[in-house]
């Protein structure tokens, strides 16, 4: 057997994810949902932050985009933060999201988001 078939392909990302007040919905299909919470959600909210990021339904103050995904890599871009565009990039592995913000030449490192919804099988 090579090398490569043993590798297993990237699981999709998918779920609600937050690093403090930012929480981020990913859907398999390449579409992504975001939106600032205060304070900041707990796995106990999830259920309620699962109402708000619908997309059938978009809900005021919450954000839209598309994101990429290669491998491990993901990226999007985000639009609404004070008319700039806001460049999210970071990698998805084993279950962990860790996404960092870059704009106007200034990048915050990237946090690692929790999982808030429970991993669905």
């Amino acid at each position: 057997m090579t090398r490569r078939n043993r590798r297993q392909r990237p699981v999709r990302l998918s779920g609600i994810f937050s690093a403090d007040v930012q929480v981020f919905r990913f859907y398999p299909d390449g579409t992504v949902l975001d939106v600032l919470a205060r304070p900041a959600p707990r796995p106990e909210n999830a259920a309620t932050i699962a109402t708000w990021l619908r997309r059938e339904l978009p809900t005021p103050g919450v954000h839209t985009a598309r994101y990429e995904q290669h491998g491990e890599r993901v990226a999007f871009t985000r639009g609404h933060l004070r008319d700039e565009e806001i460049e999210v990039r970071g990698t998805w592995s084993e279950g962990r999201l860790a996404l960092g913000l870059a704009g106007r030449g200034r990048g915050l490192a990237p946090p690692r988001f929790a999982r808030l919804d429970a991993a669905r099988r």
